[in-house]
């Protein structure tokens, strides 16, 4: 998207869950391994290892702060192999995030735009040697070597039987429901943890894509906690794109805010209901604000019942 970019940052995050589920209780992350020993031929070569907060960098050099940033508390590292050749196996990684919002958002910001959805846990995808699921507070990435079938057969038995033992509901995360179901692009619903669109005053949310009178728009909201809260992080949002695009007042949906229009940045406007700064942007210049307000309506509404 042109303009805005998702970034975390922690100082944010108190503030955007504020409202949201609780931390679930931990998983015994060991308990939901596979047993090698019920496989012909399969042994496990390393592992299992598990890594808390403070070590996690040592098994994600440089990408850790991501897991961090979405509640993570624990790992455990495994991994399988087929025979006595060490180029055929298959590694597992078992993630406790802390709760449904971190698990999702997660697996939602890595899911490839080729995969395949499979039954397994609350979602579930396998893209080529790489197969993840999510229910919870649980998080699975599971990779093969290689696309070997009886490698990428395994791959599927062992985080199918993951998503068999793991604990919690199998549902979708109860943040995405206020989002309007007319429009709207399948599986482009994202949990950001903090800073929303890089801005530190939206202290994270939600984000959807939508088809809206022939463009792509991406749909937003952020829970700020308070009204007051809310009005002051739309005038910083206002004064962002006031330096940069041509904006006027909206009046309306909710309280009413601002919209804007850029050749090269793009078009949108944000409003406030409450609590909550909701917004939409669109990288053509030309979205129709009567198209804007339809649909900041209907997240409104939405809204209005959390």
């Amino acid at each position: 998207m042109t303009g805005p970019r998702l970034l975390g940052a922690a100082a944010a995050l108190a503030v955007g869950l504020a409202c949201a589920p609780q931390p679930q209780p931990g998983i015994d992350l060991i308990g939901l391994l596979p047993d090698a020993s019920r496989l012909a031929g399969w042994r496990v070569v390393e592992g299992p290892v598990a890594y808390g907060p403070e070590r996690l960098y040592d098994y994600l050099d440089g990408g850790a702060e991501r897991y961090l940033g979405y509640g993570f508390r624990q790992l455990v590292h495994i991994r399988y192999q087929l025979g006595e050749d060490p180029l055929a196996c298959v590694t597992l990684d078992l993630y406790d995030m802390g709760g449904a919002p971190g698990a999702f958002g997660l697996f939602r910001s890595a899911l490839p735009p080729d995969a395949t959805a499979q039954p397994w846990c609350a979602e579930a995808y396998s893209s080529g040697t790489v197969a993840a699921a999510w229910r919870a507070s649980l998080y699975v990435h599971g990779e093969a070597d290689d696309g070997r079938p009886e490698l990428l057969a395994t791959l599927s038995a062992f985080v199918g039987e993951i998503c068999g033992r793991a604990p919690g509901e199998t549902v979708l995360p109860a943040f995405l429901a206020p989002l309007p179901a007319e429009g709207l692009v399948p599986q482009s619903e994202r949990w950001v943890a903090a800073d929303l669109f890089g801005h530190a005053f939206l202290a994270g949310g939600v984000t959807a894509a939508y088809r809206l009178d022939g463009h792509e728009a991406r749909l937003f909201y952020s829970d700020l906690g308070g009204g007051e809260a809310a009005e002051q992080a739309l005038e910083k949002l206002r004064a962002h794109w006031r330096g940069q695009a041509a904006v006027e007042e909206l009046p309306s949906p909710g309280r009413g805010g601002f919209r804007y229009s850029d050749e090269k940045l793009g078009s949108g406007s944000a409003v406030t209901a409450g609590r909550f700064v909701a917004g939409v942007h669109c990288d053509a210049p030309d979205l129709p604000v009567v198209a804007q307000q339809r649909l900041l309506a209907a997240l409104l509404d939405g809204l209005a019942a959390r």
